[in-house]
């Protein structure tokens, strides 16, 4: 048990075979000083962890604050989680790092990418967490840009569950952070290898609805 709570909160799961002595040092720096960072600075608070699976596959979603708050949701989470993200991210030498050595998988938006597919599913099928913003752009429930079904689609197709999760924040430069994990979202009794839209929106505005609630969004948004 002791075991599993030291897992819960450092960067080893992250480790693979074959990863050299200073890779491992580079993401249990990286790792140490970003928690740090957000618990002093943020406050953070987590809430819900409970509600991720202890095994198996699962697709985590949360809303899209900005740049500098995205990573709580993977630090502070108690499993693995695989994050999908835009490609242009990956020309900035640090944010490369960063995405290799936490096995962000880069996404070419506007287009279907067949190689995101793939490691996306490689990632469901090896009983990882999967994550993804659908909004699928910074702050997008303020903009009210149209929501992807990107996340519904890889929850469907391998009826997997959906973790969804807020993140509360407000307008005021360094505000506390609130991390909520909420419950399971399970779809599996639509699965299919080609969803239809119809569904797909469906699960998608659900979940959107249940990630808004958990960041408390209706208020943040004024604040």
């Amino acid at each position: 048990m002791k075991e599993e709570k030291n897992l819960e909160k450092s960067s080893k799961k992250f480790d693979k075979p074959g990863d050299s002595w200073f890779t491992k040092l580079q993401r249990r720096v990286i790792w140490t000083v970003l928690r740090g960072f957000y618990r002093l600075v943020y406050r953070i608070k987590v809430e819900g962890t409970e509600n991720i699976p202890k095994e198996g596959a699962f697709v985590i979603c949360g809303n899209h604050i900005d740049f500098i708050k995205v990573p709580v949701i993977v630090l502070f989470s108690p499993r693995k989680v695989n994050f999908i993200a835009k490609i242009e991210l990956f020309k900035n030498p640090f944010l490369k790092r960063l995405g290799e050595l936490f096995d962000v998988i880069p996404v070419k938006r506007g287009k279907q990418d067949v190689d995101a597919m793939k490691k996306s599913l490689r990632v469901l099928n090896n009983g990882e967490g999967l994550g993804l913003f659908p909004e699928g752009t910074t702050r997008g429930l303020e903009k009210g840009v149209k929501v992807k079904n990107g996340a519904s689609f890889m929850a469907l197709r391998t009826g997997k569950p959906i973790v969804p999760v807020g993140v509360e924040v407000t307008k005021r430069p360094f505000s506390k952070i609130i991390v909520r994990y909420g419950k399971i979202l399970d779809y599996s009794q639509y699965q299919s290898r080609s969803p239809e839209k119809e569904v797909l929106d469906k699960v998608t505005e659900e979940m959107m609805d249940v990630i808004k609630d958990l960041a408390n969004f209706d208020k943040s948004a004024l604040l």
